[in-house]
């Protein structure tokens, strides 16, 4: 049937060419006159109104007019699993159908504008039978030919394309053109004439009763493919003749054809931008046997497509794109919905270049950023590694952790959720189980609308070194944890009332959590070593984040050293979220404690400091004095035992505005205020405001900043080295004391019992005698308070004027 098709059109057009060629010369008329020999006159463009409706049509009109012709190319394409070898087939057939289609219709086209008049060419629709030769019969039958096997290779072509892409799955609402084949031994439940319930292949095959009596050694009959392959195939058929009758109701073929323009030429293009896209993505599966393919033609085939669509009709363009996006969106939609769901059928995700893409942007922005770690501080973003604890079935024991991670994500900066268990992938069945818990997890990182990645480690070393291990190991080069959030131990105290070897079972039902006080302790020790902004929430009402603060709701930050401005910074990111963005306020509790602080002249620097910061906040200043509650959040200049990076500085003598004592003595504060951070002139110098100087290095690699000790503060002369060393020697060291934490507790209670959380500063742990101390301490601190966030920052991150 094909070579007959194929060579009453060849024959037809050879009878147009000759007649057209015989009428050029004069020989021949057909049913022409003389008069409609006119040569050049159609040279020049001649556009005039049509006569059904009155519209004059541009260049433009026509080519969308005339593009669908052009459209067959792909014909060999729909058919690939009819070929032998399509892999040579096709690019040989589709190549071959360009070029002689083309220089048939450009061969053709010339000759006929050539010879023939205008008036002909526009009213004349069959003018080539008319010139045909030896009899106009010769033409219309190849015409009437030609136009029955373009709709029957595309009612072949396209309902087998249709009819591939609902059998792969690509586009859910198209399930219904496909059955899949039963194969040997595929039960299913089914009722037979009696209402027994038997298992068979629903008619197919043999079939048997459920009960139990029977022998289960059942073989069933395979359905065979044809079978399966010829029904889909007249579903698919039946459905692509509704879609071509629905185009026909329009009853004008030239007000179709524009439309059908656009999807070809979207079709098109979007087959070469895939396969640019592949080609630059170096996609390991994308494997073009074509010699000649580049990915250069490929782009501009695109380009190309796009450009001549939206040149015809940028409205019909427009609405073509849209129906593809919309498409786009349901597919990706119906993906998340059955990898949700399980999973629909085996090979129904085939994957998206989208992936590849934003995995070849990842490796080219962090290969750029490969070695240039060192951020300036106005780009500091919080990094966050959350530990959480989970069941045997991964459920968060502390979802709070989670939310808040989520709330935090207004930093833009990396989420990964860790949970520790007990175990060794020596095991059998460890690696499926940690599988399943990641799986849980990341399930509830969703429900809290956390972004990231999950991990279940299972290990059988110390609590500390696991998470010390995951802290370092987490993350690619500057894209690492920089932060670490973990939750309070609220029934920390059960550990000491029992031996060492059952303490892990006494801390809590679940055996992942923390092993002793020590272990907890040593943590947050070892990850402040490691120059870690540490985090620790007490969170026992803490808002989810599809929750809404009310208006009115607080986040009361209690600001006692100078910390870089660590607490401000989370504190706005978190103000920043969907949760608090409606109603919360931020207010700036300034503690002093020394009687020579001045409230009024301390709340306007601190006014001024968060203007220039630009953040909205609420300034108070409270008095606690006479309990020397900084010192447990500063590290003494002679402090041998004290990590880099922690704070050293009161709020008052961060802006200087702290007093000095006589002439013999150097303060504290004069003698930092001269002294560099870092290797750079410290920002706190007396005379100038903390912000005036808003550039200081910022890396977690280089050399940690230089804090100041008696031994290496510059002096002007002997005598103030000697003042120093006096004073030095007259300091005794300073453990935590629950006195002071009562008063602190106390503080707060009595100025922020409404507020939704409070915010304020992790004390140091070199300072407390033991873990006990520690805890004890800050329990007492956090004592009938709901939400508490503690943060100890590194000196590296802070508050900067700079954008």
């Amino acid at each position: 049937a094909a070579n007959f098709f194929l060579g009453v059109v060849g024959l037809s057009i050879l009878s147009i060419m000759v007649g057209a060629m015989l009428f050029a010369a004069g020989c021949y008329d057909g049913s022409l006159s003389e008069e409609d020999r006119v040569f050049h006159d159609n040279l020049h463009p001649n556009y005039r109104p049509d006569s059904s409706t009155g519209d004059t049509p541009t260049f433009w009109d026509l080519v969308a007019l005339f593009y669908p012709a052009m459209t067959g190319i792909l014909a060999g394409t729909n058919r690939s699993s009819k070929l032998a070898t399509p892999n040579r087939s096709i690019p040989k057939g589709t190549i071959g159908a360009i070029g002689v289609t083309t220089l048939l219709y450009l061969f053709q086209t010339w000759l006929l504008g050539s010879v023939v008049s205008n008036e002909i060419l526009i009213h004349n629709k069959l003018v080539v039978a008319a010139i045909a030769f030896p009899s106009p019969v010769v033409a219309k039958l190849g015409v009437v030919t030609a136009c029955v096997g373009a709709a029957l290779q595309c009612m072949a072509g396209g309902p087998q394309l249709l009819g591939a892409i609902a059998a792969d799955d690509a586009i859910p609402f198209l399930k219904f053109l496909t059955r899949k084949k039963r194969r040997r031994n595929d039960l299913i439940k089914t009722t037979n004439t009696k209402g027994v319930e038997v298992l068979g292949l629903d008619g197919i095959g043999l079939s048997r009763s459920l009960d139990k009596s029977l022998p289960l050694n059942v073989d069933f009959e395979s359905e065979a493919s044809e079978k399966v392959e010829a029904e889909n195939s007249k579903r698919a058929v039946w459905f692509s003749w509704g879609i071509a009758s629905l185009g026909t109701l329009l009853g004008n073929i030239d007000h179709i054809t524009p439309i059908l323009t656009m999807f070809y030429l979207i079709m098109y293009g979007g087959i070469n931008f895939c396969c640019f896209l592949l080609a630059w993505v170096d996609s390991p599966g994308f494997r073009p046997q074509f010699k000649y393919f580049s990915k250069g033609i490929a782009l501009l085939g695109f380009l190309w497509c796009i450009g001549l669509a939206f040149v015809i009709s940028w409205q019909m363009a427009s609405l073509a794109l849209g129906l593809v996006y919309v498409i786009f969106k349901y597919i990706r939609l119906s993906s998340g919905n059955r990898l949700e769901g399980g999973g629909s059928s085996p090979g129904a995700d085939w994957g998206e270049v989208i992936d590849s893409v934003k995995y070849k942007l990842t490796t080219a922005v962090l290969a750029r950023v490969t070695g240039s770690e060192n951020f300036h501080a106005k780009n500091w973003m919080p990094q966050i590694l959350t530990v959480v604890d989970t069941d045997d079935g991964g459920y968060p024991l502390q979802s709070e952790v989670l939310a808040l991670a989520a709330q935090l994500q207004k930093g833009r900066g990396l989420n990964v959720v860790i949970s520790i268990k007990d175990g060794s992938f020596l095991g059998d069945g460890v690696f499926e189980k940690a599988q399943h818990c990641k799986t849980t997890l990341k399930k509830f990182m969703e429900k809290e609308r956390l972004t990231g990645y999950a991990k279940v480690i299972f290990s059988e070393e110390n609590y500390p070194e696991t998470v010390w291990n995951a802290v370092m190991n987490s993350g690619l080069g500057p894209v690492s944890p920089n932060t670490v959030l973990m939750s309070w131990v609220t029934d920390w105290k059960k550990l000491l009332t029992q031996d060492e070897d059952d303490s892990a079972a006494a801390f809590s039902e679940n055996d992942d959590k923390a092993r002793t006080v020590d272990d907890y302790a040593n943590t947050l020790k070892g990850l402040i070593n490691m120059r870690r902004v540490v985090c620790i929430l007490k969170g026992l009402s803490f808002p989810q984040s599809r929750d809404k603060m009310p208006r009115g709701s607080t986040i009361d930050i209690y600001w006692v050293v100078d910390d870089g401005g660590i607490c401000l910074l989370m504190s706005y990111i978190l103000s920043r979220s969907t949760v608090w963005r409606a109603g919360v306020k931020i207010r700036v509790f300034v503690v002093l404690t020394d009687a020579d602080e001045n409230p009024q002249v301390v709340e306007h620097a601190v006014v001024d400091f968060l203007q220039q910061m630009r953040i909205d906040a609420v300034v108070i200043t409270v008095d606690l004095q006479n309990a020397s509650l900084q010192d447990d959040f500063r590290a003494d200049p002679w402090d041998k035992n004290c990590p880099s990076g922690v704070p050293t500085l009161t709020v008052c003598e961060k802006f200087g505005l702290k007093k000095g004592g006589d002439d013999d003595e150097l303060t504290v504060a004069s003698s930092l205020a001269s002294y560099t951070y870092g290797g750079v002139p410290s920002p706190c110098n007396g005379s100038k405001p903390f912000w005036h100087n808003s550039c200081m290095p910022c890396t977690l690699e280089s050399t940690p900043p230089t804090f100041p000790t008696v031994n290496n503060m510059p002096f002007d002369n002997n005598h103030e080295r000697d003042s120093m060393m006096r004073q030095h020697q007259k300091q005794q060291p300073r453990c935590l004391s629950l006195d002071t934490a009562k008063k602190f507790n106390n503080l707060i209670r009595r100025h922020s019992s409404p507020a939704s959380l409070v915010v304020t500063h992790l004390p140091l742990l070199h300072k407390a005698s033991e873990s006990v101390d520690f805890m004890e301490y800050v329990e007492t601190m956090m004592n009938h308070m709901n939400n508490v966030l503690l943060i100890l920052g590194t000196g590296v991150e802070y508050l900067t004027t700079v954008a």
